[in-house]
């Protein structure tokens, strides 16, 4: 989500009034005030101060300045918590869950002494700070219970958590990546999380990165940790300096030094999202542990391409910069059979030297080692392939649906079943880099759909199996492509119906984007970063993102390669 922090900080100067009516229509905003620092508070660049209730308030202008009061984040929500009876007071969970509103809230009286509060929602953070969002219309119900105290109306049930406009859910809470192993920890896999940036978001990350990874994501399955299960925090977590210091339970310092090692990477690589947090310390019961981080080539933690696109043009094969192509470092076998083959669409790994390549009469793969390549499916109508860094090929066909994966080496083919939700018909797939997740584009009765799903491998790498998925639904008319465009985002090209080919970028537990359309888009690539990122048309034009907008060159090629 784009914060727009410039912008916000110009805005403490003003002091913007939020009149709090009941009425039939409720805004769902506070007044955001220039104040003093708290010492109980880290600084943000924007801060809310929400009032209290008044006295004399009705039932309805309760509720209201309740709900308005859940941008008052400081001590605990303690406004808040001012509209509540006090066992209320007590119980409420404010971190239960966010929904984040779109729009006016409508207020009804219930039976009794009930309110009734209907809040149109966009999107919604979990109490483990798991984002989903939707571009579909929707709407949560929210029951409250109200008795007199000393003369004034209070709640005294109220649901847990908060309601936030989008303005304010940008400038109180802050997009946390905590990190995690896939299956056989050769690979780092981000689980982004949303937390109030506050002075226990550090905290807060290291209590989450305890609990383990998201639970879409099969834990212990697809994705891994290496802290144990009865790991805990005895102490919030401290800043000294640039160094955060971390305590923890006893149950740490019995695994191994291998596992602390991974825990250490787990650790400096989740904190790393706070600027001023550059290493990490290490405690058990308030004693250091002297830990050392894995080496490079035991755990990858950014798995890297090469930032210039890779691309067929013509009969030839390489990456493009300048005008000129250069093909990669001890590919000539590869070379040699993209000439012979002409390919129509591929994917390649220049870590792991290895390819595939999809011809009119199907697909073929090869390491950068193998004289030529080996004809792994003869399906017609065949997508683009996907390729992983573990050496699987995952193809499929329109005209034969089905999801055959074969290793490149052994070049053994099998059938993997697709859980339920996906269409079999699904136009394109793309695996992560870290392995853990495929996305899948498709068209379904009512529209496109995104699918992302997690892998299940053994302890060979092998996938044998892929998790229920998360299913986003997408405007639009026409999936055409999908492609991982960093470790965490997909950048998707889907037909508008009118000529244009919408770029849509969707960030794994974030924010969908919308980057503008471009006229008959077909296929995109992904790099390292979205600056990175291109897109060619029907004619072969290569398409960079420049600013808002993007740019056509005067290259023009046949096709782009998905790095991996």
């Amino acid at each position: 989500m784009n914060r727009f922090r410039a912008s916000l900080t110009a805005l403490l100067g003003m002091l913007l009034v939020a009149v709090l009516v009941g009425c039939a229509q409720m805004p769902l905003s506070g007044p955001v005030q220039q104040g003093n620092q708290q010492e109980e508070d880290a600084p943000q660049d924007i801060r809310y101060f929400p009032s209290g209730p008044d006295a004399g308030a009705t039932r309805e202008e309760i509720v209201q300045g309740f709900i308005d009061a859940g941008t008052g984040t400081q001590n605990d929500y303690s406004i808040a918590r001012e509209y509540l009876t006090g066992n209320a007071a007590e119980n409420w969970n404010p971190d239960h869950q966010i929904l984040v509103s779109d729009g006016q809230a409508s207020m009804k009286a219930g039976t009794g002494e009930n309110i009734v509060v209907s809040v149109p929602t966009y999107g919604k953070v979990d109490a483990h700070g798991v984002y989903a969002e939707s571009l579909e219309s929707s709407s949560a119900t929210l029951e409250f219970t109200l008795a007199q105290v000393d003369g004034e109306w209070r709640i005294s049930e109220a649901p847990n958590g908060i309601v936030l406009i989008q303005q304010a859910f940008t400038d109180l809470f802050e997009p946390r990546t905590l990190v995690f192993f896939d299956g056989l920890q050769r690979y780092t896999s981000p689980d982004l999380r949303w937390f109030p940036d506050d002075n226990r978001a550090a905290t807060r990350a290291v209590e989450e990165l305890l609990s383990g990874p998201a639970q879409w994501m099969l834990p212990g399955q697809a994705v891994t940790s290496a802290f144990p299960a009865e790991a805990e925090l005895i102490s919030q977590v401290r800043v000294n300096g640039a160094t955060a210091v971390v305590n923890f339970s006893d149950a740490v310092s019995s695994t191994s030094a291998s596992a602390l090692s991974h825990m250490r990477l787990q650790l400096e690589q989740t904190l790393k999202s706070f600027p001023e947090i550059t290493n990490v310390e290490m405690q058990v019961n308030g004693a250091r542990l002297d830990v050392s981080l894995p080496s490079a080539e035991e755990v990858i933690t950014s798995p890297q391409v090469n930032s210039s696109p890779l691309v067929q043009q013509g009969t030839s094969l390489g990456y493009l910069s300048g005008g000129s192509i250069t093909p990669p470092d001890g590919a000539d076998n590869v070379v040699a059979e993209v000439k012979r083959l002409e390919p129509i669409r591929g994917a390649l790994s220049a870590s792991q030297q290895t390819v595939a390549l999809l011809t009119d009469e199907g697909t073929y793969a090869m390491s950068f080692g193998d004289a030529e390549a080996t004809f792994i499916d003869s399906r017609g109508g065949q997508v683009e392939p996907a390729l992983d860094n573990w050496d699987w090929v995952w193809t499929q066909s329109t005209t034969e649906p089905g999801l055959h994966l074969t290793e490149i080496g052994t070049y053994q083919t099998f059938d993997l079943a697709l859980p339920a939700g996906i269409s079999p018909n699904f136009v394109s797939h793309q695996v992560s880099r870290d392995g853990t997740r495929i996305a899948f584009l498709y068209e379904a009765s009512d529209g496109v759909r995104l699918a992302i799903t997690p892998i299940v491998r053994d302890e060979n790498a092998t996938p044998i199996r892929l998790g229920d998925p998360l299913v986003l639904a997408l405007p639009g008319e026409q999936p055409n492509d999908v492609a991982w465009v960093d470790s965490n985002s997909v950048a998707m090209l889907i037909g508008s119906g009118e000529g244009t080919t919408d770029v849509r970028l969707y960030e794994i537990g974030g924010t969908f984007t919308t980057l503008g359309s471009i006229p008959s888009a077909m296929q995109t690539a992904g790099s390292n970063t979205l600056a990175g990122m291109r897109v060619i048309d029907r004619q072969g034009t290569l398409y960079a993102p420049r600013g808002t907008r993007w740019q056509a060159s005067d290259v023009v090629v046949t096709f782009l390669y998905a790095q991996v």
